[in-house]
């Protein structure tokens, strides 16, 4: 492909990553680094692909000579990874609470030498009958 120098006139070989002044070169990086971080995000499963494309769409007129180039560059990207705990239901003073099941015993001691806090209660407001 061929652009035209309008201060010299002399023509100059470019490559479809030039046109528009470099606009999809640019756009082409930016979504490349939302991939990378993506990939470098420890809460998504870094063996799974992503993609990122870049589509060039050729719409010529009648006569075929003046032809409008729609560029689109976009990315699939993979999820955040789903966290799980459980909760155990349970009443106080008549009241539904709720507990999140710690990891350990609370008050033993983990590889770290720390110790495991005790479980937050969190009251649910409803009273059982």
């Amino acid at each position: 492909m061929l652009k035209i120098n309008p201060a010299s006139g002399e023509a100059e070989e470019i490559t479809l990553f030039d046109l528009m002044d470099g606009a999809v070169k640019e756009r082409a990086g930016l979504v490349l680094k939302q991939v990378l971080e993506n990939i470098r995000d420890l809460n998504t499963d870094p063996c799974k692909a992503r993609t990122l494309t870049v589509k060039f769409t050729f719409a010529a007129d009648d006569q075929r000579e003046d032809v409008q180039v729609k560029t689109m560059v976009d990315c699939k990207l993979i999820p955040i990874k789903d966290v799980m705990t459980k909760v155990i239901l349970g009443s106080q003073n008549g009241e539904l609470v709720a507990v999140e099941q710690p990891k350990a015993i609370p008050g033993q001691l983990n590889m770290g030498g720390g110790e495991q806090a005790d479980a937050k209660v969190v009251k649910m407001g409803a009273k059982r009958a």
